[in-house]
């Protein structure tokens, strides 16, 4: 009992370590290096692994328990130094190949590293040495990982990422009790584990009490704790209110007749330490003049009046615009619970929102929302939202959301009153149009779903400084509309970049405009680096632009592009280098231990059909749950969602399925070559269902949606979950002593096909995953048949 709880603590502190690294490294810093250090220090478990592997008599099976007790000791010490180190140390905006900012990303990695690694060896020692059922011992494990997606959500609400990953390295005392527990030690050893306890806690409580427990540095720069008015965390963002402060008012796009001299009192909100929005008083239509001179209001000039649904109330500037024009009914919508929280309590007199009877305003997300509501809105508004940091479930896998894709726009088209316009504003480069040609694109494939033939018309896209602001219009814009935008801008100083009915001079823009299939924008981008493509659930990454061509070319221009450029450059080096760690992880330990048993006179075993099938099972399992978690973020349309659900229901069924090889007969003919087969099935028959749940579910509520989620992912968890326990069975009969390499390449694998699977959502779609998956798992039907025939006798009848 105490062996099982002790794994259950564990995997439980471990899986709450990581995905709360994740959140304080994007705030640290930018969201593909807090996937690099997050994934490279994942290979600290790896390294823990090879450790048990390479020092056998240390890890003997009379004096496991207090070994691994021990070790959990140590992964309690390691934590506040990790901490300590994260949270002091100053990383440069942009990693180069400068030593200064190598040294710096690598001092970044071996401190996340460092518990990891401790981890590591106890999860190891408990698989691979412990001498009780493999199945029940590997449940443990998942079970308590999926435990912890849930203390990280729960846990986040009531504190800071730093003090939940002090609070990690706490619980883990309760593994260091259960282990020595279980050895059933002399009282020396007992108390010897009692003292390290006691000690952790005073280090951690001495941490907690002499040093500020938060990160000194936001990307690149100190923070001056004393200018916040408030700090909130949840498991997707780090919010900070600044004092208030009088100045100018705020502009996205500012006309060049917008009032300057204008003084008014602004609350900044930062989210994540770079994205920010301020919140204004708004208590009359005279403390909102200013915002009918920014050009992401464009659209009020045309319908000043009738129902307004906005995304992304952020500090609720959008809001206040269609109020401020004259709309009846506004509908704010976040998916940051946060924001609608504030203007509840701290701001609910200064933003004049949450007190207004025209105003409602709903913690959801917007797309899951409108789907839901028969309501039809004049103006569907949404102005430069986006996320750049991880959320909870992991950096990369959820930093794009389901708000850029023609899935969601046909949604939002649909919800539009038959005058009614969708107004998005996004950022506008000049010499690069990324974002707008992408925007064009993606109104262009929604009219072609639609059976609009002369789009043109229905199309405008006004720009001023570094913003443009698309409008795509239910119905073709009239001439007294097209006047109307016309007047509007001349008089504000706004440039009409696309005409409607007019081709504009912009090439790409003329293009896509142009296209007459999905068939002709797609050549565009084959031919230029810069991908034009329209978003897609299946590819929902519109911030990603950059073509596979574009890589091997240097961008040096600012904005997103260039970010598109460092970000995908950070992916590849990432996958060179845990390519190369594979080598060395198969390698290295192969010759040492070829080395030791040569030396002690014995022979040299390598089981590699056992090899072979533990790498799969690792790489499968991982393109697997990446294309699961990319997918239903998009349909549930929440982060939180997706971190508490779908993470936490693949990882407990997995472990039921752990639990359930205990009882099933999967090491005997022929039923160890059925479950792959099931798997694989299951694999194909999850994304089907997906494709068609998806679609029919949209207008779902939440209950329902995640009902249908487990009822995906649960059964496809089962069945993945025989794999590990079965596998380690079997070689255990013929290659026992190299257990611990074998859990060592399931981890490697997992975590290089981690990176290899978010590439490949970003440029062959999500739907690749699944079919690689598939593969690894098909495949492991090879190392059965050689492992079953080393290690099982032929049953007559096959049985």
């Amino acid at each position: 009992m105490f062996i099982y709880a002790g794994t259950f603590v564990v995997a439980f502190t471990t899986l709450v370590l990581e995905i709360t690294l994740t959140r304080l490294l994007s705030v640290i810093t930018w969201y593909h290096l807090a996937f690099f250090a997050i994934s490279t220090a994942m290979l600290g478990m790896t390294a823990g692994a090879v450790t048990v592997y390479l020092l056998p008599n240390r890890f003997r099976v009379e004096n496991i328990y207090q070994r691994i007790a021990e070790t959990c000791g140590f992964y309690i010490l390691a934590v506040p130094v990790s901490l300590f180190i994260l949270c002091h140390i100053r990383l440069p905006q942009e990693i180069t190949d400068s030593p200064s900012s190598i040294f710096l990303l690598l001092m970044v990695t071996v401190a996340c590293s460092l518990p990891f690694y401790f981890s590591g060896i106890a999860i190891t020692a408990v698989l691979t040495k412990v001498e009780r059922p493999i199945g029940k011992l590997y449940a443990s494990d998942l079970i308590g990982a999926s435990f912890g997606c849930l203390l990280v959500l729960w846990g986040l609400e009531l504190m800071s990422a730093p003090r939940l990953i002090l609070l990690s390295g706490i619980i883990m005392i309760l593994a260091v009790i259960s282990f020595l527990r279980a050895a059933q030690a002399r009282d020396f050893l007992r108390r010897q584990g009692i003292k390290l306890a006691l000690f952790a806690v005073v280090v951690l409580a001495l941490y907690g009490a002499t040093f500020r427990v938060a990160p000194v540095y936001i990307k690149g720069e100190r923070e001056n704790p004393e200018n916040n008015l408030l700090e909130k965390w949840n498991s997707f963002s780090r919010i900070v209110v600044e004092k208030g402060k009088v100045s100018s008012p705020s502009y996205w796009g500012p006309s060049p007749f917008a009032p300057q001299d204008q003084r008014i009192l602004r609350y900044q909100m930062v989210i994540d330490g770079n994205a920010g929005t301020s919140v204004s008083p708004f208590k009359n239509e005279k403390d909102a003049q200013y915002l009918g001179f920014d050009v992401t209001n464009v659209v009020y000039g045309l319908r000043p009046s009738g129902n307004a649904f906005i995304i992304g109330i952020g500090g609720g500037r959008d809001a206040q615009s269609a109020l401020l024009f004259g709309h009846e009914r506004v509908v704010g919508v976040d998916v940051n619970p946060i924001f609608i929280k504030l203007h509840h309590t701290l701001f609910k007199d200064f933003s004049g929102l949450a007190g207004n009877p025209r105003v409602a305003l709903v913690a959801d997300e917007a797309r899951s929302y409108i789907s839901r509501t028969p309501e039809k809105f004049t103006v569907i508004q949404m102005s430069l939202v986006d996320t750049w940091a991880a959320t909870g479930a992991g950096a990369f896998t959820l930093t794009e959301n389901g708000l850029y894709t023609v899935e969601a726009w046909k949604i939002f088209f649909e919800h539009l009153s038959p005058n009614g316009i969708f107004s998005v504003a996004r950022w506008y480069n000049p010499y690069i149009p990324a974002e707008a040609s992408r925007m064009v694109s993606l109104a262009v494939a929604t009219l072609m779903q639609e059976g609009v033939r002369d789009y043109s018309r229905h199309i405008a896209v006004v720009t001023v400084g570094k913003v443009a602001v698309l409008l795509l219009s239910r119905d073709s814009l009239s001439e007294v509309d097209v006047a109307k935008l016309e007047k509007f801008c001349v008089t504000l100083g706004y440039k009409i970049l696309v005409r409607p009915g007019v081709i504009p001079d912009e090439p790409i823009l003329a293009g896509i405009l142009a296209a007459r299939s999905m068939e002709d924008i797609e050549h565009i981008s084959s031919t230029r680096y810069l991908n034009v493509n329209p978003s897609t659930d299946d590819r929902p990454f519109f911030f990603n632009m950059l073509s596979l061509g574009g890589i091997f070319l240097p961008i040096l221009n600012p904005g997103v592009m260039r970010g598109n450029y460092v970000a995908t450059c950070t992916l590849i080096e990432l996958i060179v280098i845990l390519l190369v760690l594979v080598l060395v992880t198969i390698v290295l330990p192969l010759k040492i231990s070829d080395w030791q048993r040569k030396k002690a006179g014995g022979r040299v075993c390598v089981f590699r059909p056992g090899a072979f099938y533990f790498s799969l099972i690792g790489a499968g399992f991982m393109f697997v749950e990446i294309g699961l978690m990319q997918n239903l973020s998009v349909f549930l349309g929440h982060p939180f969602y997706a971190l508490g659900i779908v993470l936490f229901t693949i990882i407990a069924s997995t472990g039921c399925g752990s639990a359930l090889s205990e009882r099933l007969p999967l090491e005997k003919r022929p039923w160890i070559f059925v479950y792959p087969v099931l798997t694989v099935c299951a694999i194909f028959l999850v994304r089907l269902a997906y494709l068609q749940i998806g679609g029919a579910m949209v207008a779902a509520t939440m209950f329902w949606k995640i009902i249908a989620s487990i009822m995906m992912i649960a059964p496809l968890g089962i069945l993945m979950g025989l794999f590990f326990p079965t596998g380690m069975t079997l070689v255990r009969k013929v290659a026992d002593s190299d257990t611990p390499w074998f859990w060592a390449l399931n981890g490697i694998f997992g975590v290089l096909c981690s990176a290899l699977a978010v590439f490949f959502s970003i440029y062959f779609g999500i739907s690749t995953n699944y079919y690689l998956g598939g593969i690894c798992y098909a495949l492991t039907l090879l190392c059965l048949a050689r492992i079953s025939k080393t290690s099982l006798p032929v049953l007559p009848n096959g049985l």
